[in-house]
């Protein structure tokens, strides 16, 4: 399977990081109990498909690890299906994501590395492989986000403002990059409707170091 190789994570296994991770997100305690009608036997094909990528992409990555591939397929299973269990649909920022993900890849004794394929992989990766965090929750069945939008508006209140700057940043400390305004530009074209514009971020805080300023 070329999936298999260390630059590129299947859009699968994406998705079963992000089911894996929201339950993470769900219950704090690092092991998200399971309802009773929770029975990972019973996920649907396509959870199974995901869950046999994200076996392949551990396989690869603990490789020369103590932790063992089959225990941690064991709780990302039971974790897809805590979240599938749930009377309500949950959802996850971005910004959440990746904040628990590194507690995932401590747990997993991984570390993010140039040209290799570490799981779960950053939001960034999801955003490259569906067009957006929202579509990406769409495909792996999670509720998306509603930044500060009013339906049928693109119009955000001050919160939305913040909140948009604060997951932006996180997504840039995330990924090592510097959080400038060329950087927004491209991170709310990628978001677009989802936060505010760039040229929108800097009417609203006067300047871009402002903006900035406001979350720090």
């Amino acid at each position: 399977m070329s999936d298999t190789g260390r630059t590129h994570t299947s859009s699968l296994a994406v998705l079963g990081a992000l089911l894996f991770v929201t339950a993470r997100s769900l219950d704090d305690t690092g092991a998200p109990g399971i309802p009773a009608s929770a029975d990972p036997a019973k996920l649907s094909p396509t959870d199974r498909e995901a869950l046999a990528e994200v076996e392949s992409a551990l396989t690869v990555q603990l490789e020369n690890s103590g932790t063992s591939v089959t225990s941690t397929l064991a709780e990302v299973a039971a974790a897809v299906a805590y979240v599938r269990g749930r009377a309500e649909v949950p959802s996850l920022t971005a910004s959440r994501y990746d904040k628990l993900r590194k507690t995932v890849l401590d747990g997993l004794g991984a570390t993010s590395a140039q040209g290799a394929t570490i799981w779960p992989p950053t939001s960034q990766t999801a955003v490259q492989r569906f067009g957006s965090w929202n579509e990406a929750l769409k495909a792996a069945g999670l509720a998306t986000n509603k930044i500060g939008r009013s339906k049928g508006q693109l119009r955000f209140d001050s919160d939305a403002y913040d909140k948009a700057i604060a997951e932006f940043l996180a997504d840039c400390e995330s990924r090592g990059t510097a959080a400038t305004y060329k950087a927004y530009t491209e991170y709310a074209a990628e978001h677009k409707g989802e936060v505010p514009s760039a040229a929108a971020v800097r009417k609203f805080y006067g300047s871009w170091n402002s903006a900035l300023a406001a979350v720090e």
